[in-house]
């Protein structure tokens, strides 16, 4: 079976049903913290749990506290409540396996139902419509389609019986006799369909053939992760004695499983053929990690099991307590072995996954994975490579729902596997509750910031790493000015930008140092500043770009242009005249050379100055460029040639030949 959809209600802090669409292999929960993602996928695993022992409702502590006591009050029964309800659909194996619990053909369109309510009573029923039902019937029994088109159902079983039988009655006294023993049987087999259509008539045997076929839920989150030292004995005892396992132990517990044993199996002295078996699982559960672990793959994993304490109780009694010790061989530091509970936190959590699945990951059970906050220790690359275990191989075997709220984590080419939870609740008005829709305008900017910041880093990385070589420009300005006049200088024969440079604006001189130096190390970067502000931002620069391996003649200043001030703008390229056009054409005023003042300031500077300190947009006059292009460079001055010229060549002296 597949879950095809779960619908909460009047749990934690989802008050009003909301039904989630589950998709087929992955599906990815994404929104803040506290928003409600923890809460779909507790009330999901408490439907059918494949492990942890305390997955029950406490009506208590999860209703929703402000409506306990009034609902209470209207509602004698709330424990009845069915706070979680899963639709699954059913393959052709299961069809065939409850056609024989049945003793009914199981219409395809037939839906597994399975809920628990606050007394943490599960109920699981098939359930068909009577349309289905009929078409169904109608084919097994080869009725004809113009007595099938007399039989009325009413929406409901009983009804379509009665009338196939009152049809039957009809051809019989019609003296039609095969007529009559179709509609008979007709009628006879509708009635069996009664099972699927109206709930809670199946027969124990029944129901119990479906809970058969019905996956369970694992659920792991990080309060599941190993512990690096587990005393076997005492766990022992806690399974003997029927005693709830913490949540760490019953990770522990799926590892013994993996290699066929239990905690027990270790506690007498004959236990050497016990011990390689968990070597291997050790071996085993290593390759399948560290295919996906990249950040230290010099790691190995070691179980000991040689350690039996003796320990003394207040009475003088001595107990013999086995230990199960977890260590990590590191090869890229002498092969040192230090405990589990010493190495990151991401790769406890990364480790402690693999373990507790293992011992579902090749059962012949359905089981659903549901992964609260996976990885969210783990480094950003880390979490995309788990990204891809998670797509190519995890869900491609288990149906994986997760939750998130890093970017890291959220694919954004898979955007139809996106769910967004969302809690609208205020202080006056708590009865809003959490929302799970599609990640759509109904989804409010903050829950889906990762996903924009996932497709951010994305657009990105692809621009980056599949245009050639880059030029870092400042902002828009520059952006337009390089541009424009390469289109000009290219049509006259003269030198324009090198068209194998691609610009990226990079959004201010401060975001530059930190462009060069970590795009510098993987691609070939240069680099268009100006010093308009201060020389130190360009000694940022160059410095970031020595670090970095990038050659410091990738660094082009606009003051490299001969006759430039030292602390020159792009906007000085321009002789005084044309950027004052510009200027004026922009901003509807007549500014002339004469009414700045008579430094050797930047441009820009003197315009802020005569504006008494009043900036403006510098992206404007750079737009209005584009717009009047052609009445600008119909009197362009030839000194603005020559700047732009001179500074491609130095642009253009940065690519590699």
């Amino acid at each position: 079976m597949k879950l095809d959809a779960v619908t909460v209600k009047l749990f934690r802090n989802i008050v009003h049903a909301q039904r989630v669409v589950i998709e087929s292999d992955v599906t990815c929960l994404v929104g803040k913290n506290e928003s409600g993602k923890t809460t779909v996928l507790t009330a999901l695993h408490r439907l059918n749990p494949a492990n942890a022992d305390e997955a029950e409702f406490d009506l208590t502590i999860e209703y929703p506290r402000w409506r306990l006591a009034p609902d209470r009050r209207s509602n004698s029964d709330l424990g009845r409540t069915e706070s979680v309800v899963g639709e699954l659909a059913l393959d052709e194996q299961d069809r065939a396996a409850l056609d024989e619990a049945y003793g009914i053909a199981i219409p395809e369109s037939a839906i597994c139902w399975v809920s628990c309510d606050y007394t943490n009573t599960r109920t699981a029923w098939l359930q068909c419509s009577v349309e289905d039902a009929v078409k169904v019937v109608a084919a097994k029994v080869a009725i004809s389609g113009q007595d099938l088109a007399t039989i009325t159902t009413d929406g409901s079983i009983g009804d379509g019986v009665a009338s196939a039988k009152a049809l039957a009655k009809e051809h019989r006294e019609s003296g039609e006799t095969a007529q009559a023993k179709v509609a008979t049987a007709f009628a006879n087999e509708l009635e069996k369909y009664e099972v699927i259509v109206a709930r809670g008539v199946a027969t124990d045997e029944q129901t119990q053939a479906l809970w058969e076929r019905i996956p369970k839920f694992f659920y792991f989150s990080n309060y599941d992760t190993l512990p690096g030292e587990i005393n076997l004995t005492k766990l022992a005892d806690r399974i003997a004695n029927g005693q709830a396992l913490r949540r760490g132990e019953r990770t522990v517990v799926s590892l013994l499983a993996h290699a066929g044993e239990e905690p027990a199996d270790f506690l007498d002295d004959n236990y050497d053929s016990r011990k390689a078996e968990l070597q291997s699982v050790s071996i085993d559960l290593s390759q399948q990690v560290f295919k996906y672990w990249k950040q230290n793959t010099d790691l190995a994993v070691v179980f000991d099991t040689d350690n039996r304490i003796v320990q003394t109780d207040p009475d003088g009694n001595h107990t013999a307590n086995r230990f199960l010790k977890i260590e990590l061989r590191d090869g890229r530091h002498g092969d040192v072995e230090t405990n589990f509970d010493t190495r990151s936190s991401g790769f406890q959590w990364f480790f402690s996954f693999f373990a507790a699945f293992s011992e579902y990951q090749n059962a012949s059970d359905s089981v659903i994975v549901l992964l609260d906050e996976p990885g969210t220790s783990l480094h950003g690359d880390a979490q995309h490579e788990f990204v891809e275990y998670i797509f190519n191989e995890l869900g491609a075997s288990k149906q994986t729902i997760y939750t998130t709220h890093s970017q890291h984590m959220v694919d954004p080419t898979r955007y139809e596997k996106l769910r967004a939870v969302h809690d609208r609740s205020t202080r006056s008005n708590p009865d809003l509750g959490v929302s799970v829709t599609l990640p759509n305008l109904a989804a409010d900017r903050a829950t889906l910031l990762p996903i924009e910041s996932a497709l951010g880093y994305s657009v990105s990385h692809h621009l980056f790493l599949g245009s050639g070589q880059h030029l870092a420009v400042e902002g828009s300005s520059d952006f337009v000015y390089l541009q424009r006049l390469t289109e000009f200088l290219d049509n006259k024969g003269q030198v324009g930008l090198d068209p194998r440079l691609a610009m990226i604006p990079v959004g201010g001189v401060d975001n530059m140092p930190a462009f060069v130096a970590l795009l510098g190390r993987r691609l070939k970067v240069s680099a268009l500043v100006d010093g308009a502000r201060t020389t130190t931002r360009l000694a940022r620069i160059k410095s970031a770009a020595k670090d970095n391996g990038v050659p410091e003649s990738s660094i082009v200043a606009c003051s490299d242009v001969d006759g430039l001030p030292s602390n020159a703008d792009i906007e000085d390229l321009f002789a005084t005249a044309d950027y004052l056009r510009l200027y004026n054409w922009t901003f509807g005023e007549n500014v002339s050379a004469s009414d700045l003042p008579d430094t050797s300031e930047p441009i820009l500077k003197k315009l802020i100055s005569y504006k008494g300190g009043t900036d403006f947009d510098h992206a404007l006059p750079a737009h209005e460029l584009t717009k009047r292009r052609g009445e600008f460079f119909g009197q362009i001055d030839p000194k603005t040639e020559q700047n732009f010229v001179a500074l491609f060549k130095l642009l253009n002296a940065t690519v590699d030949p």
